[in-house]
């Protein structure tokens, strides 16, 4: 049994939190909460839940929400989603918020993906920032895909106005033309 570790980690001494920030411990959290029946890490999840937003935008902690994303419970999904749907600007500023966010966009419910996409639109800026990084295009280009399917050409639009910026790495160029043929193919 894996119980005192569970124990360990939620002693008011050492936050499970920190753990999830930890290079090396980071990985045992994870790990955990893999190997446990639900029943047995729902406080290490909920308490990690609490602080999603920081962890989704930490180099280590954004692990365990990407495999909360992927393999989580419903509920933990929803809320994971309803975070980062409430904190795009943040997230999508972080080096690590474009593997968060390419694993909600290809992971979670279609309503999910709509919504996220939607609120990360409402932040140019943001995106912007992710489509210029190797970690963060293919979550755009997700996105620009996402928008399209929904007819969303306002959001489309509201990226476009910042698509200059884009050509200054290999990565945002690839958004760009993406974004283009996007509003081109609307045009038709």
């Amino acid at each position: 049994s894996l119980q005192f570790i569970v124990d360990a980690l939620m002693e008011k001494s050492y936050s499970v939190v920190q753990a999830a920030k930890h290079r090396y411990a980071s990985r045992v959290v994870k790990h955990l909460v893999m190997a446990c029946p639900a029943s047995q890490v729902s406080k290490i999840v909920d308490s990690l839940l609490e602080d999603a937003v920081a962890l989704a935008c930490h180099p280590f902690g954004y692990h365990f929400v990407r495999y909360l994303l992927e393999c989580g419970t419903q509920e933990q999904r929803y809320r994971l989603v309803r975070c980062i749907e409430q904190s795009a600007g943040r997230i999508g500023q972080s080096t690590a918020g474009g593997s968060v966010l390419e694993t909600l966009l290809t992971h979670t419910a279609v309503e999910d993906k709509a919504w996220v996409a939607r609120a990360f639109a409402q932040h140019p800026e943001t995106i912007v920032a992710l489509a210029r990084r190797q970690r963060g295009h293919a979550a755009v280009l997700l996105m620009v895909e996402i928008l399209q399917g929904l007819g969303d050409q306002r959001a489309l639009a509201g990226i476009a106005k910042h698509r200059e910026m884009l050509p200054v790495s290999k990565f945002g160029r690839l958004v760009a033309q993406r974004l283009d043929a996007a509003l081109c193919g609307s045009c038709l």
